[in-house]
């Protein structure tokens, strides 16, 4: 008897040893099953969130050029409003000097470039000051200026004051050379992590070949800036950047393409995935890349986290595999997909925030404002927008370096954070400017609220000795209308805040009316 229950314990045995070896191998299968559409889920996962970045910087880009061009022309929209009432005075209290009086006013004036200038003597029907650039310094007949001069620019003005007829104009090429050279600098002093950076090429033949563009702005490559360059260059492995590029941005505005290149500061050759868009009122191109193999290092972070999870998990499920031999590779299954949405998770968390501040970036925020947008208009709460900016940024990066101006932007994100309610939400939206989202807050107590955050910026103290200095901010302040189409309308006003709260000599707080 003893004999036989042996031999049953030892076939008993032998059935268990086969069943877990037989479930171990099923197992292991599948856990490289498992691993691999992670891995590939994750790849995916990791360039649509790329791509989707350097599609949000670009535009991002295009809008600050609509925003800046915008701001410079109003700025001497005031200006030439300005002229028109000092013109008013000089002939209400000197009509006889009139024509003396205005012509010094255009010769003494510092930016001569951004108008168009034109006094007509009526009776003599003939000019007697201009001051004119380009194509309209090359005409002669007065109709043919004074034609020009209207259709060339949205801004012109024209009055009479007796006998004399003063017209002028914005000088639009003016405001875009400055707006480009504004341009230029945001971008140089723009930092993205792992070295990626901002280009832009201005075309001259969209038929390609040689010298059909100008490098107009490049960080990594100052010295080139000016050079033509064609469509025929080769990138190491033979492909044609440029010429698929002119001819992405030709077929649809824009395009994603991939090619070979130096890493910054090395000459480490590398292949950038890139985004490039034709902002066509420059017939600029606009682009950004990142290098691929940056890429797989947030896969392989996540990997490897994923790793870790996949570990704990083998040990209690070896543990049960006799029991749940029949029911575990169903539930196996089901793990792989919470493995792949607990990772990305982390993942997503990761690249909404920003590295240096450590509040979230302007991807998240734009993700947050489009939701608060749809809560307005879907059961009217209203929310706070505040952009507020560093006032004098450039002045404490030149004076004390760098190193101290990332402390400045990390300390305030931290005075902000600590005076603010747990439901407003701190964005970084680019460079040394913020965005405070503050739900609930009427326009009434706003103001106070704001207030109360620049005294406690102002209060902090950086530098050491001798050099300790302090800062401050400037803030505008908007809030979502009845009339607006989306988010974009209340930063705008938000903007407008903020230039106005700087032109009333900073270190202040402005509402938009």
């Amino acid at each position: 008897m003893d004999s036989i229950r042996k031999k049953f314990y030892i076939y008993i045995l032998l059935f268990i040893m086969i069943i877990c070896s037989i479930s171990i191998s099923i197992f292991i299968y599948s856990i490289k099953n498992v691993e691999k559409i992670y891995g590939e889920n994750i790849q995916q996962s990791v360039n649509d969130i790329k791509k989707t970045f350097l599609k949000d910087t670009v535009n991002n880009v295009i809008f600050k050029i609509d925003q800046t061009h915008n701001q410079i022309t109003n700025q001497y929209v005031v200006l030439a409003n300005k002229s028109i009432r000092i013109f008013d005075e000089y002939n209400k209290l000197a009509p006889e000097k009139f024509l003396g009086l205005v012509i010094n006013y255009f010769d003494q004036y510092k930016d001569k470039k951004a108008f168009e200038v034109i006094v007509l003597d009526k009776s003599a029907n003939e000019i007697v000051y201009e001051s004119l650039t380009g194509d309209l310094e090359l005409r002669t007949s007065i109709e043919d200026k004074i034609k020009h001069l209207e259709l060339e620019s949205p801004y012109y003005y024209e009055k009479t004051y007796g006998k004399y007829t003063v017209l002028f104009a914005i000088n639009k090429a003016y405001i875009e050379d400055l707006t480009k050279h504004q341009i230029a600098k945001t971008i140089h002093n723009e930092k993205f992590e792992n070295d990626s950076y901002i280009w832009v090429n201005e075309v001259i033949d969209y038929n390609g070949g040689e010298n059909y563009a100008i490098r107009r702005i490049h960080p990594n490559l100052k010295d080139t800036e000016g050079c033509y360059l064609s469509t025929e260059i080769k990138d190491i492995k033979g492909n044609k950047p440029y010429k698929t590029e002119l001819d992405g941005v030709k077929e649809k505005g824009e395009i994603f393409f991939n090619y070979y290149f130096k890493r910054k500061n090395s000459e480490e050759i590398s292949e950038k995935l890139t985004y490039a868009k034709l902002y066509k009122e420059y017939d600029w191109i606009i682009a950004m890349g990142v290098h691929v193999n940056d890429i797989q290092s947030y896969v392989n972070k996540t990997s490897d986290h994923s790793q870790s999870v996949i570990e704990k998990m083998v040990f209690y499920i070896v543990l049960i595999m006799v029991l749940l031999f029949i029911s575990g590779y169903a539930w196996l299954t089901r793990l792989e997909k919470w493995y792949y949405k607990n990772s990305n998770k982390v993942l997503k968390e990761e690249i909404n925030k920003d590295p240096l501040t450590k509040t979230f970036n302007r991807r998240a925020a734009q993700i947050m404002l489009n939701s608060i947008f749809r809560s307005y208009k879907r059961d009217g709460r209203n929310y706070a927008i505040i952009i507020y900016d560093v006032d004098n940024f450039k002045k404490i990066n030149d004076t004390y370096g760098h190193d101290a101006g990332d402390l400045v932007l990390i300390n305030i994100a931290k005075i902000i954070n600590n005076n603010i309610r747990s439901t407003d939400s701190l964005y970084r939206w680019g460079g040394e400017e913020f965005l405070l989202i503050c739900e609930g807050i009427k326009k009434e107590h706003v103001i106070n609220f704001s207030q109360k955050l620049l005294y406690h910026i102002e209060e902090a103290e950086y530098g050491e000795g001798e050099n300790k200095y302090h800062v401050t901010v400037s803030m505008g302040i908007s809030y979502f209308e009845s009339s607006d189409n989306d988010y974009n309308a209340a930063i705008k006003r938000a903007d407008t805040a903020l230039y106005n709260a700087k032109k009333s000599g900073k270190n202040s707080t402005c509402l938009y009316p």
